[in-house]
Order: C-alpha cells, then sequence, then structure tokens
C-alpha cells in the first residue's frame, strides 16, 4: 500500500507555530542579550557610572550644606534618596555604620538614635578624617554634616528601568516574530486558494489553456490536483464529444450520399415500372432485377448502420468474456467464414496457430467484428488475388491476420468503413488492438488478443 506522504494543513500549522515559538524564543534572547551588552557598553561602564555617583555625590553634598543636615536627620535624607529613586546611601562614623536608606527602607543603628553634641562626636574619629568629593580606595566620600564628617557610601542603580526596558522590547521583537511568522504562513495558504479559486473561474469559463497548479502538498494541494484532473477529464471528454459528434456528421454525410444513389436508382426502376415504359416482359424482369439488387443495398448500408450504433451506442460495451482454447476457437470461427469465401470465388490460404494458448473473449462480439471483416472481403476483395487468413502466437497475444488484394477499381458501396469502425470498437472494448494498413494493392486487418494464464489447480 502507498503511503501518502503528503503534510496536512493541521500538521503544517503546528509546525509552524512550533518554529514560530522557537524563533520568537531565539529573538527574545538575542534581543536581552544584545540589549544588555548595549547597556553594559555605553551606560554601564566604569567612566560613565563613576560620572553619575560622583553627580549624585555633589547633589547631596549641596543639600546637606543648604539644609544644615545632621547626620540623624533621617526624614530628610529619606526625601532626597526617594527623589533620586534609584540611589543607596549609608552613612559611617569611621567604620560604624549609623544609617542606611534607599528613600524606602530606612535603618539606624541603636547607639546612633540619640546622638551627643558633644566635642569628640564633632570631630573625626579619626584626625586625618577631612571632606573630600572623591571617592577613596574603598570607594567613600567624606562629606561635612552638622554633626562632623561622615564618611558616605553611595550606589546608584539608574540602570533598572533600562534593563526593564530592555525586557520589554525583547518581549515585544518575539511577539512581533511570532505574529509576523504566523501571519506569513496564512498569507500564503490564502494566496494559494485564490489562485485556486482564480484557475477554477478560469476553468469555469470554458478556457482550455488555464492550467491549475498544484505545488502544495496539503488538501488545498489535493484539491487543486482533483481539479485539474477534472479539467483533463472534461477537455478530453469535450474532445471526445467533438470527435464523435465530427465522425458522425462525417458518416451520416455519406450514409445520406450512399443511400441515396440506389435509392434514386430504385425510385427511377419503380417509375419505370409503374408507368410500364418497358417494350417486352424480359425487359421488365432486368427492371425488376435491378429493383431487387438496390433494394438489397439499401438493406446491407441499414444493417451496417444499425450495427454501428449498436457498438457505438455506449462509451464501453459490456462484455461477458470467458477463457476459450485458443486453437479450437479459432478452428470453429474461423473455418466457417473461410469456407464461405472459397465458395464465393475466392482463393484462400490458412496458416493455423501452432502454439496453445488461451484468450478470454465474448465470443458473440468476436464473431460480429470477424463477420464485419469476411463481409468486407466478400464485398471489396479482388477474387483474382488470393486472401491470406493467418493466426499466430507473438508477445503474449494472439494476432489474427486477414490480407486480401484490392481490385484498381474497388467497389464503392462502403465508402464510408463502417464495418471497419464497428470491428476496431469490438475489439478495444474487448482489451485488444485493431489496425488496418493499404500498401502496394494489399489490404491487411489486423486482431490482437491478449493471451492470459490458465489457472492450474
Amino acid at each position: 500500500m502507498k503511503k501518502n506522504n503528503h503534510l496536512s494543513l493541521n500538521a503544517k500549522l503546528m509546525m509552524v507555530q512550533l518554529g514560530s515559538l522557537c524563533l520568537a524564543l531565539a529573538v527574545f534572547l538575542m534581543s536581552l542579550t544584545g540589549g544588555r551588552w548595549l547597556l553594559n557598553r555605553y551606560y554601564l561602564n566604569p567612566e560613565a557610572g563613576a560620572q553619575r555617583e560622583l553627580d549624585y555625590v555633589q547633589d547631596l553634598n549641596r543639600y546637606v550644606q543648604e539644609n544644615n543636615l545632621a547626620s540623624y536627620d533621617t526624614e530628610a535624607l529619606e526625601v532626597w534618596t526617594r527623589a533620586r529613586k534609584y540611589v543607596y546611601l549609608a552613612l559611617y562614623r569611621g567604620e560604624t555604620p549609623i544609617l542606611e536608606t534607599d528613600g524606602y527602607d530606612t535603618s539606624v543603628p541603636i547607639q546612633s538614635l540619640q546622638p551627643s553634641l558633644t566635642a569628640n562626636n564633632l570631630l573625626p574619629v579619626d584626625g586625618r578624617e577631612t571632606v573630600d568629593l572623591s571617592p577613596d580606595e574603598d570607594g567613600y566620600y567624606r562629606l561635612q554634616f552638622a554633626d562632623g564628617i561622615f564618611r558616605v557610601s553611595l550606589v546608584e542603580f539608574s540602570e533598572t528601568p533600562y534593563y526593564d526596558l530592555v525586557v520589554i522590547l525583547s518581549l515585544a521583537f518575539a511577539c512581533m516574530t511570532l505574529l509576523a511568522t504566523t501571519v506569513a504562513y496564512n498569507r500564503s495558504v490564502t494566496r494559494s486558494i485564490i489562485r485556486l479559486s482564480r484557475e477554477v473561474q478560469w476553468v469555469e469559463q470554458g478556457s482550455r489553456e488555464a492550467i491549475v497548479h498544484s505545488d502544495r502538498t496539503d488538501e488545498i494541494g489535493e484539491l487543486a490536483r482533483a481539479v485539474e484532473r477534472m479539467r483533463r477529464s472534461i477537455i478530453q471528454r469535450m474532445q471526445s464529444e467533438q470527435d464523435a459528434w465530427s465522425a458522425n456528421s462525417g458518416l451520416i454525410t455519406a450514409i445520406s450520399h450512399d443511400i441515396r444513389t440506389p435509392l434514386t436508382a430504385l425510385m427511377g426502376y419503380l417509375d419505370l415500372l409503374e408507368g410500364k415504359q418497358y417494350q417486352n416482359e424480359e425487359q421488365m424482369a432486368r427492371y425488376l432485377g435491378a429493383s431487387r439488387d438496390k433494394a438489397r443495398q439499401l438493406k446491407e448500408l441499414t444493417d451496417e448502420l444499425f450495427r454501428y450504433f449498436l457498438v457505438f451506442a455506449t462509451p464501453q460495451v459490456k462484455m461477458n468474456k470467458e477463457p476459450y482454447d485458443a486453437v479450437i476457437l479459432m478452428e470453429q470461427l474461423l473455418g466457417e467464414r473461410v469456407v464461405r469465401l472459397m465458395e464465393a470465388g475466392f482463393i484462400v490460404q490458412t496458416i493455423p496457430l501452432e502454439k496453445e494458448c488461451t484468450v478470454a473473449v465474448d465470443v458473440h462480439y468476436l464473431q460480429r467484428a470477424l463477420d464485419n471483416l469476411f463481409g468486407n472481403i466478400e464485398k471489396h476483395a479482388d477474387k483474382g488475388k488470393k486472401v491470406t487468413v493467418m493466426v499466430r502466437w507473438e508477445n503474449e497475444q494472439l494476432m489474427i491476420d486477414l490480407v486480401n488484394g484490392v481490385p484498381q477499381r474497388p467497389n464503392p458501396v462502403e465508402s464510408t468503413k463502417i464495418g471497419l469502425q464497428t470491428c476496431r470498437k469490438i475489439i478495444q472494448d474487448m482489451g485488444g488492438l485493431f489496425e488496418t494498413q493499404l500498401e502496394d494493392g494489399k489490404f491487411l486487418a489486423e486482431i490482437a488478443l491478449p493471451c492470459v494464464k490458465e489457472e492450474r489447480a
């Protein structure tokens, strides 16, 4: 059983969605990594960070001096840090922390809750402490407060909103990538449907050159291929109907001519007889004989026409084929017809079948085909030339060859070739081949029937 390797629309959609998610994740990670790299390179580099920190320290120093703040003025310091939002501030007396605040959370050591304005507190713990707005080797600044010089540790983290912005932009890029890939796939499907609809409209309008393309491997491609097969079938049927109409038109024209000729002669002889325009009984008998000959010609033509339409009435003649021994069958079917030819004055050479084989045929229709062929020989072959009837086995086929000579002035009664057309249709519907050939004054009619293998118990 042949496997269907085509992907359905649902499978393709799932693959597109999975691929879109993977691509969106990759875009998110790349955007996040790239954004953080840019922040680290241009915003968080040591020079820029140090400058922003120094600016905050100088601003704090101005705020402290303008408001004459002491180290225990925590609320005022919270106001300053809260206004700067992304700043962490810590005060130290020597190595001892006395205040930590970021504007929202403030901690004050217990020993510093009730400061005393003693000389010791107003002076630095270390006599070397002096005001310095530049960071020391440990990163501390020294600022003058109302209650003394304190060491200040200031950390700014203003990059936080930028990191958040990078995350948001990365998510936005990922969502846009997911949306773009989904829209692109949907556009591809929609474009295929629109193209298929347009091509079907062309077919509906009767355009035979409009080809329905089927480059997809899903249900849309299957539908397109089905429509293309239907289009070809319609064109083939229309062509067959046109050919049949042309053939029937030509047949009717030829038949009407062939019927008109003996019919006109018959009417002429009957008029002569009716008007008693004959001189004696002998001439009357001659008129009657000629009338009988013309009537016989009319009967033969109408019989042939009846057989033709009987065979061509349906596209496919239903055959009741049965297996037969080809040697015995050919002896029976050809023997009596050969005898009839010899009785009609023909010289017949027969070459019988030598190899045994079995054929499946409908004997009734095969007899009708052979009657047509042997009838044509009787009416049109040259009696002065030999007729050859040969049966042979070739390429797993039973071949029946009928060869006869053609007279220089052939009988024009059957110029329409109705018998040959009927024979060809019968043999083709039986699964065989029928060919004719006229060459060097000889006419060949060849029937090829496929042999079948016998089933042995």
